[in-house]
């Protein structure tokens, strides 16, 4: 609830600043980012066997002038959201073969999931970019919405390895968002927070650190708790 507050009050007055802002503001800069986004699937419900899912983001923005130091930057982004998961299960027998005679058979399985979403959101954070050095000190919050778009990806693997000897599968597939597994479907639409750190040089060049808190559930039907989380790393350019 406080993450809410905070996100939506700082929105709030973002957008009273800039019925107050005086005309001679700073004046608005379009920028263009990109770079590695590390999302996973985060909530009470999740697997407790999650990783973060390299994937990639990218975007363009807009900084609208509120006071000396302060923007509301809106952008439109493309980000590959997502999880993975593991599983490793062991198996230790002795099998009868013949009489009494017996084979000690240690087996190891290994499973590795990916799960590809990938979302067009449109980001609004409240910024503040004070003069540190020869650039600027980029901090910022606010909300975002997202859509879900093309189709959901899975991928797994698996390996068995018996006794010293090996072998292993990859699979693939494409699905819908409203029929990912028998009938089980995702919901397209997401929204949450959005926080980012980071430093612009003085001739536009910028290097940021960003993180995404979902806040609504994954999954539409049931009452399991399952949010996208991300966390992202993106080199940008203001012209």
């Amino acid at each position: 609830m406080q993450l809410k507050q905070l996100l939506f009050g700082g929105l709030f007055f973002a957008a009273f600043s800039v019925g107050a802002v005086p005309s001679h503001a700073q004046a608005g800069r379009l920028g263009v980012n990109a770079g590695l986004n590390l999302a996973n699937i985060s909530g009470k419900d999740a697997p407790s066997n999650r990783k973060l899912k390299a994937g990639f983001q990218a975007g363009v923005t807009y900084d609208i002038g509120l006071a000396e130091d302060f923007v509301l930057q809106p952008g439109l982004s493309y980000v590959q959201n997502g999880g993975a998961f593991s599983a490793d299960e062991y198996w230790d027998e002795y099998w009868e073969v013949a009489g009494d005679t017996k084979v000690h058979l240690n087996t190891k399985v290994h499973l590795n999931t990916k799960v590809h979403l990938n979302y067009v959101q449109l980001p609004i954070t409240f910024q503040y970019q004070p003069v540190v050095g020869n650039g600027n000190l980029l901090l910022g919050v606010g909300p975002y919405v997202g859509l879900g778009v093309g189709k959901i990806k899975k991928e797994r693997s698996v390996s068995v390895k018996v006794e010293g000897s090996a072998a292993g599968v990859d699979v693939s597939a494409k699905v819908h968002w409203d029929d990912i597994f028998e009938g089980e479907e995702l919901r397209k639409f997401d929204a949450g927070g959005k926080f980012l750190v980071g430093y612009q040089l003085p001739m536009g060049l910028s290097f940021n650190v960003n993180a995404n808190f979902g806040m609504i559930k994954l999954d539409p039907d049931y009452e399991s708790k399952e949010y996208n989380t991300a966390f992202g790393l993106t080199v940008g350019y203001k012209f």
